[in-house]
Protein backbone atom coordinates (compact mmCIF):
# COMPACT_ATOMS: atom_id res chain seq x y z
CA UNK A 1 0.00 0.00 0.00
CA UNK A 2 2.84 2.41 0.77
CA UNK A 3 3.95 1.51 -3.24
CA UNK A 4 0.82 1.99 -4.86
CA UNK A 5 -1.96 2.80 -2.75
CA UNK A 6 -4.78 0.77 -4.85
CA UNK A 7 -6.31 -2.04 -3.00
CA UNK A 8 -7.35 -3.98 -5.73
CA UNK A 9 -3.47 -4.03 -6.79
CA UNK A 10 -1.96 -4.76 -3.56
CA UNK A 11 -4.35 -7.70 -3.08
CA UNK A 12 -2.76 -8.76 -6.66
CA UNK A 13 0.68 -8.24 -5.38
CA UNK A 14 0.38 -10.05 -2.44
CA UNK A 15 -1.60 -13.21 -4.02
CA UNK A 16 -4.71 -12.49 -1.56
CA UNK A 17 -8.91 -11.48 -2.67
CA UNK A 18 -10.38 -7.95 -1.79
CA UNK A 19 -11.84 -9.34 1.31
CA UNK A 20 -9.22 -11.29 2.92
CA UNK A 21 -6.92 -8.32 2.89
CA UNK A 22 -9.46 -5.84 4.57
CA UNK A 23 -10.05 -8.61 6.98
CA UNK A 24 -5.95 -8.55 7.76
CA UNK A 25 -5.73 -5.42 7.62
CA UNK A 26 -8.21 -4.77 10.30
CA UNK A 27 -6.18 -7.70 12.44
CA UNK A 28 -3.27 -5.89 11.83
CA UNK A 29 -4.85 -2.75 13.44
CA UNK A 30 -6.00 -4.18 16.20
CA UNK A 31 -3.06 -5.61 17.19
CA UNK A 32 -0.84 -2.53 16.88
CA UNK A 33 -3.58 -0.67 18.68
CA UNK A 34 -4.14 2.24 16.32
CA UNK A 35 -5.12 2.31 12.66
CA UNK A 36 -2.28 2.38 9.98
CA UNK A 37 -4.39 2.63 7.07
CA UNK A 38 -7.10 5.16 6.11
CA UNK A 39 -8.95 3.09 3.57
CA UNK A 40 -11.96 3.84 1.43
CA UNK A 41 -13.84 1.35 -1.08
CA UNK A 42 -11.04 1.07 -3.84
CA UNK A 43 -7.95 3.14 -2.09
CA UNK A 44 -5.47 3.02 0.83
CA UNK A 45 -2.66 4.85 1.86
CA UNK A 46 -0.76 4.85 5.17
CA UNK A 47 -1.22 7.20 8.54
CA UNK A 48 2.10 8.64 10.33
CA UNK A 49 2.34 5.32 11.93
CA UNK A 50 1.62 3.15 9.60
CA UNK A 51 5.04 4.46 7.85
CA UNK A 52 6.97 4.64 10.42
CA UNK A 53 6.35 1.18 11.29
CA UNK A 54 6.57 0.18 7.50
CA UNK A 55 9.99 1.33 8.12
CA UNK A 56 10.90 0.06 11.00
CA UNK A 57 10.01 -3.29 9.53
CA UNK A 58 12.06 -2.85 6.69
CA UNK A 59 14.96 -2.05 8.59
CA UNK A 60 14.09 -5.09 11.06
CA UNK A 61 14.06 -7.72 7.56
CA UNK A 62 17.67 -5.92 6.33
CA UNK A 63 18.76 -6.32 10.08
CA UNK A 64 17.81 -9.71 9.55
CA UNK A 65 19.41 -10.50 5.93
CA UNK A 66 22.79 -8.90 7.22
CA UNK A 67 23.42 -10.92 10.14
CA UNK A 68 22.38 -14.36 8.26
CA UNK A 69 25.10 -13.16 5.41
CA UNK A 70 27.67 -12.23 8.28
CA UNK A 71 26.80 -15.53 10.68
CA UNK A 72 25.35 -18.26 8.92
CA UNK A 73 27.26 -17.51 5.55
CA UNK A 74 30.20 -16.81 7.87
CA UNK A 75 31.28 -19.93 7.32
CA UNK A 76 31.34 -20.34 11.40
CA UNK A 77 35.41 -19.93 12.18
CA UNK A 78 35.80 -17.15 10.01
CA UNK A 79 32.92 -15.34 11.38
CA UNK A 80 34.64 -15.70 15.20
CA UNK A 81 37.52 -14.58 13.80
CA UNK A 82 36.93 -11.45 12.56
CA UNK A 83 38.86 -8.94 14.37
CA UNK A 84 36.83 -7.10 16.92
CA UNK A 85 38.11 -3.57 15.20
CA UNK A 86 38.65 -3.21 11.74
CA UNK A 87 41.29 -0.86 10.73
CA UNK A 88 40.31 0.64 7.30
CA UNK A 89 42.18 3.80 5.26
CA UNK A 90 39.75 5.22 3.23
CA UNK A 91 40.13 8.11 0.72
CA UNK A 92 36.97 9.03 0.31
CA UNK A 93 34.47 10.74 3.49
CA UNK A 94 32.91 7.57 5.08
CA UNK A 95 29.80 8.22 6.14
CA UNK A 96 29.30 8.01 10.44
CA UNK A 97 26.05 6.19 9.53
CA UNK A 98 28.23 3.33 7.39
CA UNK A 99 30.54 3.25 11.06
CA UNK A 100 27.55 2.84 12.97
CA UNK A 101 25.49 0.42 10.58
CA UNK A 102 28.67 -1.82 10.90
CA UNK A 103 28.64 -1.86 14.35
CA UNK A 104 24.72 -2.83 15.01
CA UNK A 105 24.67 -5.10 11.91
CA UNK A 106 27.60 -6.91 11.31
CA UNK A 107 29.04 -6.26 15.29
CA UNK A 108 32.18 -4.89 13.51
CA UNK A 109 33.60 -1.48 14.81
CA UNK A 110 35.69 0.61 12.49
CA UNK A 111 38.60 2.41 13.31
CA UNK A 112 38.62 5.24 10.00
CA UNK A 113 41.78 7.17 8.86
CA UNK A 114 41.27 9.72 6.18
CA UNK A 115 44.21 10.21 3.86
CA UNK A 116 45.37 11.07 -0.41
CA UNK A 117 44.59 7.80 -2.29
CA UNK A 118 48.24 7.07 -2.51
CA UNK A 119 48.83 6.91 1.43
CA UNK A 120 46.01 5.37 1.59
CA UNK A 121 47.56 2.19 -0.29
CA UNK A 122 51.11 2.96 1.16
CA UNK A 123 48.84 2.06 4.93
CA UNK A 124 47.78 -1.01 3.38
CA UNK A 125 51.18 -2.40 2.51
CA UNK A 126 52.67 -1.17 5.17
CA UNK A 127 49.98 -3.18 7.20
CA UNK A 128 48.99 -0.40 9.26
CA UNK A 129 45.75 -1.14 8.34
CA UNK A 130 43.60 -4.36 7.64
CA UNK A 131 41.15 -2.86 5.00
CA UNK A 132 41.10 0.66 2.28
CA UNK A 133 38.32 2.01 0.93
CA UNK A 134 39.69 4.05 -2.33
CA UNK A 135 39.09 4.65 -6.10
CA UNK A 136 40.66 3.95 -8.82
CA UNK A 137 39.88 4.80 -12.82
CA UNK A 138 40.43 0.93 -13.87
CA UNK A 139 40.23 -2.34 -12.21
CA UNK A 140 41.75 -1.99 -8.51
CA UNK A 141 45.71 -3.09 -8.95
CA UNK A 142 46.84 -5.39 -6.22
CA UNK A 143 50.07 -3.40 -6.31
CA UNK A 144 50.58 -3.88 -2.50
CA UNK A 145 53.44 -6.62 -1.55
CA UNK A 146 50.34 -7.98 0.57
CA UNK A 147 47.83 -10.34 -0.40
CA UNK A 148 44.65 -8.37 -0.65
CA UNK A 149 41.27 -8.88 -1.98
CA UNK A 150 38.93 -6.64 -3.78
CA UNK A 151 35.32 -5.78 -3.57
CA UNK A 152 32.96 -3.80 -5.81
CA UNK A 153 31.84 -0.40 -3.87
CA UNK A 154 30.44 1.70 -6.86
CA UNK A 155 30.66 2.19 -10.38
CA UNK A 156 31.12 6.08 -10.06
CA UNK A 157 29.93 8.40 -12.63
CA UNK A 158 32.04 11.64 -12.22
CA UNK A 159 30.32 15.39 -12.82
CA UNK A 160 32.08 18.68 -13.18
CA UNK A 161 32.42 21.67 -10.72
CA UNK A 162 32.24 24.98 -12.28
CA UNK A 163 31.82 28.81 -10.77
CA UNK A 164 27.84 29.69 -10.89
CA UNK A 165 29.09 32.73 -13.53
CA UNK A 166 30.89 30.68 -15.44
CA UNK A 167 30.03 30.74 -18.97
CA UNK A 168 28.79 27.18 -19.35
CA UNK A 169 26.87 26.75 -16.05
CA UNK A 170 23.35 27.20 -17.84
CA UNK A 171 23.82 23.89 -19.58
CA UNK A 172 22.48 20.91 -18.00
CA UNK A 173 25.35 18.81 -19.36
CA UNK A 174 29.51 20.27 -20.98
CA UNK A 175 31.83 18.46 -23.28
CA UNK A 176 35.35 18.10 -21.96
CA UNK A 177 36.09 19.26 -25.40
CA UNK A 178 34.63 22.38 -24.58
CA UNK A 179 36.28 22.81 -21.06
CA UNK A 180 40.04 21.76 -22.13
CA UNK A 181 41.38 25.33 -21.98
CA UNK A 182 40.06 26.36 -18.54
CA UNK A 183 42.28 26.27 -15.28
CA UNK A 184 41.38 22.60 -13.98
CA UNK A 185 42.34 21.07 -10.58
CA UNK A 186 42.98 17.36 -10.16
CA UNK A 187 43.44 15.18 -7.25
CA UNK A 188 46.05 12.27 -7.58
CA UNK A 189 44.81 8.35 -7.88
CA UNK A 190 46.04 5.36 -5.55
CA UNK A 191 48.66 4.74 -8.48
CA UNK A 192 49.79 8.42 -8.98
CA UNK A 193 47.84 8.76 -11.63
CA UNK A 194 46.02 12.33 -12.18
CA UNK A 195 42.21 11.93 -12.49
CA UNK A 196 41.51 14.92 -14.92
CA UNK A 197 44.57 13.81 -16.97
CA UNK A 198 42.81 10.47 -17.64
CA UNK A 199 39.59 11.40 -17.66
CA UNK A 200 41.12 13.67 -20.88
CA UNK A 201 43.09 10.82 -22.41
CA UNK A 202 40.49 8.25 -21.88
CA UNK A 203 38.21 10.57 -24.35
CA UNK A 204 40.76 11.06 -26.67
CA UNK A 205 41.92 14.51 -25.71
CA UNK A 206 45.17 15.60 -24.57
CA UNK A 207 45.03 16.74 -20.90
CA UNK A 208 44.42 20.37 -20.28
CA UNK A 209 47.36 22.39 -19.97
CA UNK A 210 46.68 24.85 -16.96
CA UNK A 211 46.39 21.77 -14.34
CA UNK A 212 46.89 21.64 -10.56
CA UNK A 213 47.72 18.79 -9.10
CA UNK A 214 47.20 18.45 -5.43
CA UNK A 215 45.07 17.04 -2.24
CA UNK A 216 41.44 16.84 -2.11
CA UNK A 217 40.90 19.16 0.69
CA UNK A 218 43.11 22.05 -1.06
CA UNK A 219 41.50 21.54 -4.37
CA UNK A 220 37.74 21.30 -2.49
CA UNK A 221 39.24 25.00 -1.58
CA UNK A 222 40.01 25.85 -5.09
CA UNK A 223 36.90 24.94 -6.21
CA UNK A 224 34.95 26.45 -3.79
CA UNK A 225 37.00 30.22 -4.01
CA UNK A 226 36.31 29.25 -8.22
CA UNK A 227 40.11 29.49 -8.59
CA UNK A 228 39.66 26.28 -10.92
CA UNK A 229 36.88 23.61 -12.06
CA UNK A 230 37.24 19.88 -11.14
CA UNK A 231 35.96 16.79 -11.51
CA UNK A 232 33.69 15.08 -8.40
CA UNK A 233 30.66 12.43 -7.60
CA UNK A 234 27.58 13.09 -7.02
CA UNK A 235 27.49 9.89 -4.60
CA UNK A 236 30.54 11.67 -2.05
CA UNK A 237 30.40 15.01 -0.63
CA UNK A 238 30.65 17.82 -2.89
CA UNK A 239 31.97 21.58 -2.89
CA UNK A 240 28.28 22.99 -1.65
CA UNK A 241 28.21 26.62 -1.75
CA UNK A 242 26.69 29.15 -4.03
CA UNK A 243 30.04 30.17 -5.93
CA UNK A 244 29.89 26.97 -7.63
CA UNK A 245 27.55 24.63 -9.55
CA UNK A 246 27.41 21.39 -11.03
CA UNK A 247 26.74 19.53 -14.36
CA UNK A 248 26.90 16.20 -16.23
CA UNK A 249 29.06 15.82 -18.39
CA UNK A 250 28.81 14.57 -22.02
CA UNK A 251 31.26 12.23 -22.15
CA UNK A 252 30.45 10.21 -18.69
CA UNK A 253 33.55 9.81 -17.14
CA UNK A 254 33.74 7.01 -14.64
CA UNK A 255 35.55 5.89 -11.70
CA UNK A 256 35.73 2.86 -9.47
CA UNK A 257 35.30 2.44 -5.81
CA UNK A 258 36.58 -0.24 -3.83
CA UNK A 259 37.07 -2.27 -0.80
CA UNK A 260 40.42 -3.84 -0.45
CA UNK A 261 41.28 -6.34 2.29
CA UNK A 262 43.49 -8.75 3.86
CA UNK A 263 41.38 -12.02 3.63
CA UNK A 264 43.44 -13.47 6.20
CA UNK A 265 42.45 -11.07 8.25
CA UNK A 266 38.72 -10.09 7.17
CA UNK A 267 36.20 -12.92 6.16
CA UNK A 268 34.68 -13.01 2.85
CA UNK A 269 31.09 -12.51 4.25
CA UNK A 270 32.14 -9.87 6.39
CA UNK A 271 33.88 -7.59 3.27
CA UNK A 272 30.97 -8.38 0.99
CA UNK A 273 28.12 -6.95 3.26
CA UNK A 274 30.72 -4.28 4.58
CA UNK A 275 31.25 -3.18 0.67
CA UNK A 276 27.49 -3.52 0.65
CA UNK A 277 26.64 -0.96 3.22
CA UNK A 278 29.12 1.43 2.08
CA UNK A 279 27.32 1.54 -1.89
CA UNK A 280 24.42 1.91 -0.35
CA UNK A 281 24.95 4.69 1.89
CA UNK A 282 26.24 6.21 -1.02
CA UNK A 283 23.58 5.92 -3.32
CA UNK A 284 21.33 6.86 -0.52
CA UNK A 285 22.95 10.09 -0.31
CA UNK A 286 23.02 10.61 -3.87
CA UNK A 287 18.88 10.12 -4.00
CA UNK A 288 18.65 12.74 -0.70
CA UNK A 289 20.82 15.52 -1.98
CA UNK A 290 20.88 15.06 -6.10
CA UNK A 291 16.88 14.51 -6.47
CA UNK A 292 16.97 16.54 -9.27
CA UNK A 293 19.43 14.29 -11.48
CA UNK A 294 16.62 11.33 -11.18
CA UNK A 295 14.88 13.56 -13.74
CA UNK A 296 17.50 12.44 -16.42
CA UNK A 297 17.26 9.55 -17.98
CA UNK A 298 20.92 8.50 -18.08
CA UNK A 299 21.30 8.96 -14.17
CA UNK A 300 17.95 7.28 -13.23
CA UNK A 301 19.13 3.79 -15.39
CA UNK A 302 22.61 4.29 -13.70
CA UNK A 303 20.73 5.12 -10.14
CA UNK A 304 18.54 1.26 -10.55
CA UNK A 305 21.45 0.00 -11.91
CA UNK A 306 23.41 0.29 -8.96
CA UNK A 307 20.71 -0.59 -6.56
CA UNK A 308 20.07 -3.37 -7.97
CA UNK A 309 23.62 -4.59 -7.50
CA UNK A 310 24.19 -4.24 -4.40
CA UNK A 311 20.92 -5.76 -3.63
CA UNK A 312 20.79 -8.58 -5.54
CA UNK A 313 22.67 -12.31 -4.20
CA UNK A 314 26.24 -12.38 -5.21
CA UNK A 315 26.67 -15.11 -8.51
CA UNK A 316 29.61 -17.49 -7.82
CA UNK A 317 31.02 -15.81 -11.18
CA UNK A 318 31.50 -12.71 -10.05
CA UNK A 319 33.42 -13.86 -6.72
CA UNK A 320 36.18 -13.23 -5.37
CA UNK A 321 36.14 -16.83 -4.14
CA UNK A 322 33.33 -19.17 -4.79
CA UNK A 323 34.17 -21.17 -1.24
CA UNK A 324 33.31 -17.56 0.00
CA UNK A 325 29.70 -17.01 -1.12
CA UNK A 326 26.93 -18.44 -0.38
CA UNK A 327 24.77 -20.20 -2.68
CA UNK A 328 20.76 -19.35 -1.39
CA UNK A 329 18.01 -19.09 -3.07
CA UNK A 330 15.29 -17.84 -0.36
CA UNK A 331 15.60 -15.53 2.78
CA UNK A 332 14.18 -15.76 6.07
CA UNK A 333 10.57 -15.11 7.02
CA UNK A 334 8.74 -14.80 10.27
CA UNK A 335 7.65 -18.50 10.38
CA UNK A 336 11.36 -19.75 9.99
CA UNK A 337 12.64 -17.53 13.11
CA UNK A 338 9.54 -19.30 15.06
CA UNK A 339 10.81 -22.42 14.38
CA UNK A 340 14.26 -21.73 15.10
CA UNK A 341 13.61 -20.29 18.27
CA UNK A 342 11.38 -23.17 19.25
CA UNK A 343 14.26 -25.47 18.44
CA UNK A 344 17.28 -23.37 20.70
CA UNK A 345 14.52 -22.78 23.17
CA UNK A 346 13.25 -26.51 24.19
CA UNK A 347 16.68 -28.06 22.50
CA UNK A 348 15.05 -30.78 20.30
CA UNK A 349 13.03 -31.44 17.39
CA UNK A 350 10.54 -33.18 19.50
CA UNK A 351 9.59 -30.86 22.15
CA UNK A 352 9.85 -28.03 19.80
CA UNK A 353 7.32 -29.86 17.32
CA UNK A 354 4.87 -30.19 20.41
CA UNK A 355 4.49 -26.29 20.28
CA UNK A 356 4.77 -25.49 17.54
CA UNK A 357 1.73 -27.82 16.63
CA UNK A 358 3.23 -29.81 14.41
CA UNK A 359 4.11 -33.74 13.75
CA UNK A 360 8.09 -34.21 14.06
CA UNK A 361 8.57 -35.26 10.89
CA UNK A 362 7.09 -32.20 9.10
CA UNK A 363 9.44 -30.23 11.06
CA UNK A 364 12.17 -32.33 10.46
CA UNK A 365 11.44 -31.81 6.60
CA UNK A 366 10.64 -28.19 7.12
CA UNK A 367 14.04 -27.34 8.98
CA UNK A 368 15.84 -29.60 6.27
CA UNK A 369 14.04 -27.61 3.20
CA UNK A 370 15.08 -24.27 5.18
CA UNK A 371 18.71 -25.15 5.43
CA UNK A 372 18.34 -26.31 1.37
CA UNK A 373 16.93 -23.52 0.40
CA UNK A 374 19.55 -21.63 2.32
CA UNK A 375 22.55 -23.48 1.20
CA UNK A 376 23.63 -23.60 5.09
CA UNK A 377 23.62 -25.90 8.05
CA UNK A 378 21.31 -24.34 10.74
CA UNK A 379 21.22 -27.77 12.93
CA UNK A 380 23.77 -30.12 14.35
CA UNK A 381 22.61 -33.82 14.90
CA UNK A 382 23.85 -35.93 16.88
CA UNK A 383 22.75 -39.12 19.44
CA UNK A 384 22.53 -36.76 21.94
CA UNK A 385 19.89 -34.92 20.10
CA UNK A 386 19.85 -31.75 18.11
CA UNK A 387 21.29 -28.47 18.49
CA UNK A 388 21.82 -25.15 16.55
CA UNK A 389 25.38 -24.69 15.65
CA UNK A 390 27.37 -21.54 16.98
CA UNK A 391 26.45 -19.43 13.87
CA UNK A 392 22.61 -19.73 14.37
CA UNK A 393 22.99 -18.92 18.05
CA UNK A 394 24.92 -15.94 17.60
CA UNK A 395 22.09 -15.02 14.84
CA UNK A 396 19.70 -15.58 17.16
CA UNK A 397 21.37 -13.25 19.86
CA UNK A 398 21.82 -10.76 17.66
CA UNK A 399 18.01 -11.04 16.29
CA UNK A 400 16.87 -9.82 20.21
CA UNK A 401 18.55 -7.81 19.72
CA UNK A 402 17.03 -6.17 16.30
CA UNK A 403 13.41 -7.32 17.31
CA UNK A 404 13.41 -5.27 20.67
CA UNK A 405 14.59 -2.02 18.17
CA UNK A 406 11.51 -3.03 16.43
CA UNK A 407 9.11 -3.12 19.63
CA UNK A 408 10.35 0.07 20.41
CA UNK A 409 9.51 1.71 16.98
CA UNK A 410 5.86 0.31 17.63
CA UNK A 411 5.60 1.76 21.06
CA UNK A 412 6.73 5.19 19.71
CA UNK A 413 3.75 5.33 16.88
CA UNK A 414 1.55 4.04 19.37
CA UNK A 415 2.60 7.06 21.97
CA UNK A 416 1.96 9.57 18.47
CA UNK A 417 -1.07 7.82 17.11
CA UNK A 418 -2.74 7.50 20.78
CA UNK A 419 -1.42 9.93 22.71
CA UNK A 420 -4.04 9.55 25.55
CA UNK A 421 -3.73 5.96 25.54
CA UNK A 422 -1.18 4.49 27.57
CA UNK A 423 -0.03 0.95 27.72
CA UNK A 424 0.40 -0.64 31.24
CA UNK A 425 3.80 -1.22 32.62
CA UNK A 426 3.35 -4.80 32.97
CA UNK A 427 1.75 -5.60 29.27
CA UNK A 428 3.67 -7.84 27.57
CA UNK A 429 5.11 -6.81 23.93
CA UNK A 430 3.12 -8.23 20.62
CA UNK A 431 5.15 -11.51 19.37
CA UNK A 432 6.45 -11.68 15.62
CA UNK A 433 3.46 -12.61 13.47
CA UNK A 434 3.57 -13.24 9.62
CA UNK A 435 0.46 -10.89 9.59
CA UNK A 436 2.31 -8.27 11.95
CA UNK A 437 5.23 -7.82 9.70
Amino acid sequence: MGQCGDLAEVARRTGSRHGALERQLDRLDKTVGLPLTLRSRHTARLTSAGSRLLVAGRRFFRQVDLAVQTNIFGRGSEAVDAPAVLAVASAEPLLEDVVEDAAATLDILLSVHHDTPHQVMRRLAGYHVDAAHTWSLDAPRNSVERAVRAYGVLDDPLWVTLPFDHPLAGRNAVSLADLQGENWVSEVGPDSEVLVARVFQAAGLPAPAALHITGASVARGMLRRGDAIGLGSPTHPAVLARSVVHRSVVERPHRSTSLLVDPTVVPGALAEQLAALLADRYLRRFAEQHRDLLGDPWWTRWHREQTARVTRPVRESDAPEASLVPTATRKFDVDDLHVLRAVAKHGSINRAAAVLSISQSALTRRIHRLELGLGACLLVRSARGTDLTSPTRRFLHQLARFEAEFHDAAAACRSIGLPTTHRPADAPRAQLAPSAT
